[in-house]
């Protein structure tokens, strides 16, 4: 999971910018998005899904190896900052609860 606090009057071009540069370089070498979100406090939050800590690793480090990563790296300097602060959460699914019929 991963936590950014937003610039509030960014955030339209910050989700534009993850939309159109940052997500298809994700997706193509095999992250898996669940969700992503705007608080009411202006953090966005994503949640991303991988098999396992090894497969996290590889994927992110061909994401940055991508020719077209450095292109967004390259066009995210000619942005307003975007963010302030992000915060990365590793998570492992939870033991199953038994709800009550």
């Amino acid at each position: 999971m991963r936590i950014y606090d937003a610039v509030p009057e960014n955030l339209t071009i910050f989700h534009e910018f993850f939309r159109d540069w940052l997500l298809p370089v994700q997706l193509r070498h095999g992250a898996r998005l669940i969700g992503r979100w705007q608080t009411d406090d202006d953090r966005v939050v994503a949640v991303w899904e991988y098999d396992d800590r090894d497969t996290y690793e590889r994927i992110q480090r061909d994401v940055r190896a991508d020719p077209d990563c450095h292109r967004a790296q390259a066009h995210r300097q000619t942005l307003p900052t975007l963010f302030t602060t992000r915060d990365e959460v590793f998570m492992h699914a939870a033991p199953q609860l038994d709800h009550p019929t």
